[in-house]
């Protein structure tokens, strides 16, 4: 007759599987030796790792005998024996063998050596028996495996901040600041109104612009998740690095401390500029009738001349007359920075749809490029930038002080001398040339910005 397990044997054998792993597949079992077959041996290893003694083992039939396994050592893919003994442990027993536990569940182990449960599939802690290999070398457990390729926090952390960079658009904030500071340095007249205070006042015009342009760049990459999988696949909603729930949450209170910190700071014309931001990216983002601007030919470019060149005009109010208390007067360098501003703010929304002609075409979008195509588009914007610099030539040789003609001509004639170059080297065919030479028209603009200032 055969013998029955006690009970206490028999809750052992239960304790024990429910520890192994469950339905695992051939691929799997494998990539957890680093690509060598897991055989019949590797779990007869397991056992010996979980302290089952080696003379009853749940995988052999009632009645069979297992003797003792000295340490197992790899050589060649194979596991061998080193112990001086030169008798091998044997279990004697048929190809397929299985065992009923008290809940009926059945476990089997097949010619594969895959343990399987066929009814339940509940996740249990994995864990190898590490192999001496001949080199002096062990084998890593499941887990160790896991935990080398886990990212570290460091990783995850550089992560999200690319991500988020994407999402806000850095280079536009660096627009923002040179703007901003270049257009508050205007009203100065001497060394004297450089004072802690007026810094500080910038500051406060500085942090409410940067959130609202984050509100609107986020705005913009919510309602065009579809087309950026085409044309800006690395963007953080297009590539699955940020969530859709995290993004909206940036979107929206993003605009809230916006208007919360112009309403504070007490400047009427702040709080006016806020507000011309959020109106312009609603319109030019939003997909309701007659919004969606950015779909339009003309209406884009009109968007991007109201956001970069009508609003100095807010931001030398607030300075003038909020800052140093002095009475709103219309300058020279005003006039020419609001000028040349919107002509640089038309050539960049025209030269953004360069390099997203593909996305675009497909879903619809009846911007310049797609109209005209890019071998059309790319000259007119050049040319427009040309005479844009032409006109600054002209400005700078009328300045009554010498210096002032000297830098607005030479430096004018440089970064024409530039673009024009630059523009001969686009490939249209390539992202990576046309992005590259949108940046620099970001590029040529941060530099006027200091430029403007000799205009006087």
């Amino acid at each position: 007759m055969r013998s029955i397990p006690s009970p206490a044997v028999e809750r052992y054998i239960w304790v024990f599987f429910q520890r192994l792993p469950i339905q695992k597949t051939r691929a799997n079992l494998e990539s957890d030796l680093g690509g060598r077959n897991r055989t019949k041996s590797s779990i007869m290893l397991q056992l010996q790792r979980l302290n089952f003694s080696p003379k009853f083992n749940p995988l052999q039939k009632p009645g069979c005998l297992k003797t003792v396994a000295s340490p197992l050592t790899q050589r060649h893919g194979a596991i061998a024996n080193t112990s001086p003994s030169n008798k091998s442990p044997s279990i004697k027993c048929s190809s397929q063998r299985s065992f009923h536990l008290p809940n009926q569940n059945k476990i089997a182990l097949n010619n594969e050596g895959i343990i399987s449960n066929r009814d339940h599939q509940k996740p249990l802690n994995k864990q190898l028996v590490p192999l001496a290999l001949q080199d002096g070398n062990a084998l890593q457990s499941e887990d160790d495996n896991t935990a080398a390729t886990a990212p570290s926090f460091f990783e995850v952390f550089k992560k999200k901040l690319i991500a988020i960079n994407h999402l806000v658009r850095s280079y536009t904030w660096v627009n923002i600041v040179f703007g901003i500071v270049s257009v508050s340095l205007l009203p100065v007249q001497s060394l004297a109104d450089l004072t802690p205070r007026f810094f500080i006042e910038i500051l406060k015009v500085i942090v409410p612009t940067l959130l609202m342009n984050t509100f609107l760049t986020a705005l913009n990459q919510i309602c065009d998740v579809e087309i950026d999988k085409i044309n800006k696949p690395y963007l953080p909603l297009a590539s699955g690095d940020l969530s859709m729930g995290t993004v909206i949450a940036i979107c929206i209170g993003s605009a809230i401390l916006s208007y919360t910190l112009a309403i504070m700071s007490g400047s009427p014309p702040l709080l006016l500029t806020q507000i011309l931001f959020f109106l312009c990216g609603c319109a030019y983002s939003l997909p309701l009738p007659f919004l969606r601007w950015k779909s339009h030919t003309f209406m884009a470019p009109l968007c991007l001349v109201i956001m970069m060149g009508l609003t100095g005009l807010p931001f030398y109010m607030h300075t003038q007359q909020y800052v140093l208390g002095r009475p709103f007067v219309i300058t020279r360098p005003l006039i020419l920075m609001g000028a040349i501003m919107s002509i640089f703010a038309f050539v960049n929304g025209l030269l953004k749809d360069l390099p997203d002609v593909e996305g675009d075409k497909k879903f619809g979008m009846n911007t310049l490029c797609v109209l005209l195509g890019k071998e059309k588009v790319l000259p007119l914007c050049v040319n427009t930038m040309l005479v844009g610099y032409g006109c600054a030539l002209i400005a700078g040789a009328s300045s009554s002080f010498m210096i002032n003609k000297l830098v607005t001509i030479i430096g004018h004639s440089i970064l024409a001398l530039i673009l024009w170059i630059q523009s001969k080297k686009v490939d249209l065919d390539n992202f990576e040339s046309t992005f590259g030479f949108y940046m620099l028209i970001w590029k040529l603009t941060f530099a006027e910005y200091i430029l403007i200032h000799f205009l006087r």
